[in-house]
């Protein structure tokens, strides 16, 4: 009986329902971007973007975020798609290095303090939400055949709808399925305008080069997810003892799985990734730079704007590292798990060089990311390749990102059942 109950407990836990979950999920949400919002003239709205969509930052944000250039509608049910969310998280996020309540109760409340943060994001979703229906409303309303209170109302409560659904659909992807959902809505939403946005064209290759570039710059993006520094360690001993001994219920298992946390690896070197935050940079940076662009009133040239997009990257690169590593919590587990920074004393001396560390690498990280988008735009310049300039590398970089993370999170997951099923 005992195994029976266990073969349902691990079926129910298989990756391929997690897949079939996440299909799930995205399905809905395909079917949500292609529901049209009446009183609106699409056409002309669309004939508008597609005229000046260089111009049009706002609108460039929601294609990016909605993907509402692969819609046959400009503006559907999720026309917002998970920009209110993401905004609200960058909110949220850098209050909690403010606020010291906030901090305290991200750092030592567990389960529970991660749960009422992230109701603070859903909740602040909601207000971001409505600011931007009324920017939205605000561009479009030249488009929209009835202009009165009732339809104007009826139009933003759509799209508030919208929006929050949206956020229930990521969040079920994190529960249910595989990877992050707001990074697997963006890539569907970047796919989709790619291929939306080039059906009545003929993708051609015209030379070698082409095909080398982009290999080029996918092997660079790939590098830049996985290059990591290395700190030695000691007391690997103990980590490889528990490797073998590892259970769910022992105090060993405990620690090891703390230990994992740290990326402790076998070779004796605790890693830190050079890129910890993943895409998240570059999403934020597409993000805000258009907004900042648009609250000054559209009065910055092209030059500063690039400029002030290589900053946020670099910016957020650093705070996002230290968010999800943070020194003071590493130091702290290190201590609990028994082990030490090689020829480092344990404490401040231990601390002091990890917050080094993950500065000196997010800056890295965060300059090797603006380093590629700087090599691929003087490449394209140079060769004058219609297929490089068909592809926006900030979005190239953000696809292979979470293709990457997919493909981590899927090889754990089979990694898992192969030890749960040796055991």
């Amino acid at each position: 009986m005992r195994s029976i109950s266990l073969f349902k407990k691990k079926k129910l836990k298989s990756p391929a329902k997690k897949v079939l979950y996440t299909l799930l999920y995205i399905v809905l949400y395909r079917i949500g971007n292609i529901i049209p919002i009446e009183n609106i003239d699409q056409d002309a709205l669309r004939r508008t973007f597609l005229e000046s969509e260089n111009k049009a930052a706002f609108l460039q944000v929601l294609n990016m975020y909605s993907g509402a250039g692969s819609s046959t509608s400009l503006v559907n049910w999720f026309s917002l798609g998970i920009i209110p969310y993401i905004n609200a998280s960058i909110f949220i996020d850098l209050l909690t290095q403010i606020v010291p309540s906030l901090e305290k109760l991200y750092q030592e409340e567990g389960e529970a303090g991660k749960r009422q943060i992230e109701f603070y994001k859903k909740g602040l979703s909601l207000v971001f939400a409505v600011g931007q229906v009324v920017l939205l409303i605000s561009y479009i309303k030249p488009y929209l055949y009835d202009t009165s209170v009732f339809p104007l109302v009826l139009l933003g409560t759509k799209l508030i709808l919208g929006a929050m659904t949206v956020v229930y659909l990521s969040q079920a992807i994190n529960n249910k399925g595989i990877g992050n959902g707001q990074s697997v809505l963006i890539l569907l939403n970047i796919l989709g305008t790619f291929l939306g946005k080039n059906e009545s064209q003929n993708i051609q290759i015209n030379s070698i080069n082409e095909i080398l570039i982009l290999v080029l710059m996918c092997s660079l993006i790939l590098c830049s997810q996985t290059l990591s520094g290395k700190l030695p360690i000691v007391a690997a001993k103990q980590i490889g003892y528990l490797k073998k001994n590892k259970t769910d219920e022992s105090t060993e298992g405990k620690i090891l799985q703390q230990a994992d946390s740290l990326d402790v690896i076998s070779n004796n070197n605790l890693l830190i990734k050079y890129n910890q935050a993943g895409i998240f940079p570059l999403i934020i940076a597409s993000n805000v730079s258009p907004f900042l662009n648009i609250l000054i009133g559209n009065r910055l040239p092209k030059s500063i704007l690039t400029v002030i997009y290589y900053l946020l990257i670099i910016v957020f690169n650093y705070f996002y590292t230290t968010l999800f590593w943070d020194p003071n919590k590493v130091a702290d587990q290190l201590r609990k798990t028994s082990v030490a920074l090689r020829n480092i004393r344990p404490g401040e001396q231990t601390l002091t060089v990890l917050k080094r560390t993950v500065t000196a690498t997010s800056l890295l990280g965060g300059f090797f990311l603006c380093s590629i988008l700087i090599l691929y735009e003087y490449l394209k310049t140079v060769s004058q390749s219609p297929l490089l300039n068909q592809i926006n590398i900030s979005s190239l970089m953000i696809v292979i990102g979470v293709v990457y993370e997919l493909q981590k999170s899927l090889q754990a997951l089979y990694k898992n059942i192969r030890f749960d099923l040796e055991n």
